[in-house]
């Protein structure tokens, strides 16, 4: 493997000839590229502006068109408050003055200053409620006798929307009666109607309070519902872009009655407005892409004539760098007839140095044959390697791998070992040292990770600088396994030992605390040891993998169960792990031990039966075990707790297990839940 530090910085990746004269021709498009857009712009905002004018010229007309409209009703108000039927306070007279002059359309309510109802042209005469039904309009007018603009409201007569328009009749300088026009939206609705708006424009009036009162679509819809609250907070005169109420964007703008509280609105579609603006975008932007095009297009045409003398040098330096011939002709253009000599003066340089080379690289695959090893030199100044047919074989590669740079000679290291290996062989480069030995792990190209030894002699000028590397790299997979198995057998053979004194010395003290006598303790410590050897004996079949319930099961009872002693034993099939084996073998045994000397396999006729279930997760296996003993002597639970009580309960603790107990008269019953990893 090469080892070494590139020698030269590699050539930067510009641009062709022709990509410059494009850009060329588009620095010189761009100014008008930018007066073409700037002027888009300014159409944009014309035609932005120009329906912004619309909206607010409408809604002048319309504001115009109602205050004349209420002028002429207050005209007529004033006119029918000064007939002579009224002053001479002939009522039925100057009912019918009043009804044949409005007409069917609207309706007169002539109202005393007590309250009292004179007048009122919607009913028949004489039948008009004794007293108004608009209180403080009469109040109103007593404080300010001016006439008075009524929002919308429902007539309790009329028994639909209606809205007043009142004025104060007066004598001298006393309130006499207050007349008032009752009106339907429907006029209003004509009213609006008179511009001729077109069909996606609307207009609206709604009253003080914000209840719309009519408008050129969709009346019966939206007649006395109020409007949005940002609506009536806009500022009049100012067209916005906001939502209407029906909840879709568009272009708003509002003015105020003269008359009234009342405001007008007038609306456009914001989304015909983007429509518009869009295929102005459209129109204009394809206009920039043609000009845009048609400037590269001619760049593209003009820049041929340049750029094929420069791809037939660049043709020559890409053959002259494979070791190719190549021929280039002269062109009319100096410059690149200079970059043709030199490429003629490098190629007869170049051709010297190959055979130099040559001759070095048979003296390399001699020396490699006759030693077995992987020879590899790396060429710093020109960063190149050249590898033997062995130094191929060891790496699983083929003839196309024989050359590298240092960088891609760095490809067949392990990734894990690939920054490491890059910055010590950099390193020895750096370094004043000749000599150098590495040992790095290799990713052959069938996947296969093998272990290598890379030892060489960096050749270096008078000066200290590294000019070529010489080395051999040897397979030391084998070699590194052999290590690493003795250190892993080392380290199992360590911890189980560690595991397995540490067990035997908790048994031997809790023992000693419950069988202080010699014997006792002989027989018990015994017992418990010989549990403990044949968990071992049984995870030791399996490599100390883990080992079968059943067969843990088994073992802890088979040296407590007479021959042609009925014990139920089953369950599901599942594996347990080595360290749990272990605690669970010793749990068995201590109830098997107490089965044994008191329970149901003290007598002839006791029975024993195990059972389990098992659920999979996807991690884990739960167990839940059934201990059951039957037709033993008489249970009662012990006075006191001794060394199996505790080992019981600190298995349990060590497991993560539920262990339930129960001494029943029949006989002893025990649960353990459990869970295990999957194996």
């Amino acid at each position: 493997m090469a080892v070494s530090e590139p020698g030269t910085a590699p050539a930067k990746k510009g641009h062709s000839a022709a990509v410059h004269l494009i850009v060329f021709a588009l620095v010189v498009a761009a100014p008008l590229l930018l007066l073409v857009g700037a002027l888009l712009y300014r159409s944009v905002t014309l035609e932005g502006e120009q329906i912004r004018q619309r909206i607010d010229q409408v809604l002048q007309a319309l504001v115009a068109d109602l205050d004349r409209d209420m002028d002429r009703r207050i005209a007529i108000l004033e006119t029918l408050s000064t007939s002579p039927l009224l002053l001479a306070e002939d009522w039925p007279a100057f009912y019918a003055q009043a009804k044949q002059g409005l007409g069917s359309r609207a309706y007169l309510v002539l109202v005393a200053a007590n309250g009292r109802q004179v007048v009122n042209t919607y009913v028949p005469y004489g039948e008009a409620p004794k007293m108004t039904g608009d209180p403080a309009t009469l109040q109103r007018m007593k404080e300010d006798p001016r006439p008075v603009i009524s929002d919308l409201f429902t007539s309790l007569v009329v028994r639909q929307p209606v809205y007043n328009i009142s004025i104060p009749v007066m004598r001298g300088k006393e309130l006499r009666y207050v007349m008032s026009l009752g009106l339907l939206p429907e006029d209003l609705r004509e009213l609006l109607q008179s511009e001729n708006l077109p069909p996606n424009w609307t207009a609206a009036i709604w009253d003080g309070n914000g209840i719309t009162m009519a408008r050129t679509h969709d009346q019966a819809r939206f007649l006395g519902v109020a409007v949005p609250k940002h609506l009536m907070q806009l500022q009049p005169d100012k067209v916005v872009r906001t939502t209407n109420i029906n909840g879709e964007e568009a272009l708003i703008a509002v003015g105020r009655s003269h008359w009234s509280n009342w405001t007008i609105d007038v609306s456009f579609p914001a989304a015909l407005v983007d429509r518009q603006l869009r295929d102005s975008l459209l129109f204009w932007g394809a206009t920039i892409l043609l000009m845009a095009g048609l400037a590269v297009g001619l760049a593209f045409l003009f820049g041929r004539a340049l750029t094929r003398p420069l791809a037939a040098a660049t043709t020559a330096a890409g053959a002259l760098g494979r070791g190719q011939a190549f021929t280039i002709a002269d062109s009319g253009i100096r410059e690149v007839n200079a970059v043709g000599e030199a490429l003629r003066r490098a190629r007869h340089d170049l051709e010297q140095g190959s055979a130099a080379l040559r001759r070095s690289e048979e003296q390399l695959r001699t020396a490699a044959d006759a030693a077995q090893f992987g020879a590899h030199e790396y060429d710093v100044v020109h960063d190149r390697t050249v590898r033997s047919p062995q130094f191929l074989r060891i790496l699983g590669a083929d003839e196309s791998d024989a050359a590298a740079t240092f960088e891609s000679g760095l490809d067949f290291v392990h990734p894990d070992d690939r920054d490491s290996t890059r910055q010590r062989k950099q390193q020895i480069l750096a370094s004043a040292g000749d000599h150098y030995q590495l040992e790095y792990r290799i990713r052959r190209r069938d996947g296969q990770v093998r272990w290598v030894m890379d030892r060489g002699q960096v050749l270096r000028d008078d000066g200290g600088k590294p000019l070529r590397v010489i080395g051999v790299v040897l397979d030391i997979t084998e070699i590194k396994e052999a290590e690493l198995r003795q250190y892993l057998l080392f380290d199992e053979l360590n911890h189980r030992v560690k595991n397995t004194l540490a067990i035997v010395q908790a048994l031997a003290q809790q023992t000693l605390r419950t069988r202080p006598d010699p014997q006792q303790f002989a027989e018990a410590f015994s017992d418990r040891l010989a549990s403990l050897a044949r968990a071992h004996s049984l995870l030791t079949n399996d490599s100390w993998r883990g080992a079968p319930l059943r067969d843990i099961v088994t073992t802890a009872l088979e040296a407590f169960v007479d021959e042609g002693r009925p014990v139920e034993i089953g369950g599901d099939v599942v594996m347990i792990p080595a360290t749990t084996t272990i605690t669970l073998s010793l749990m068995l045994h201590e109830l098997a031990t107490n089965a044994a000397k008191y329970g149901a396999l003290s007598v002839g006729e006791g029975r024993l039966s195990i059972r389990w279930s098992a659920v999979d997760s996807s991690s884990s296996t739960a167990i839940d075990l059934h201990w059951q003993e039957d037709n033993g002597p008489p249970v009662s639970p012990p006075k006191d707790r001794g060394f199996g009580s505790r080992l019981l309960a600190g298995s349990a603790r060590q497991l993560g297990a539920a262990f339930e107990v129960d001494y029943a008269p029949q006989g002893l019953r025990c649960r353990l839940r459990f869970s295990v990893p999957r194996v």
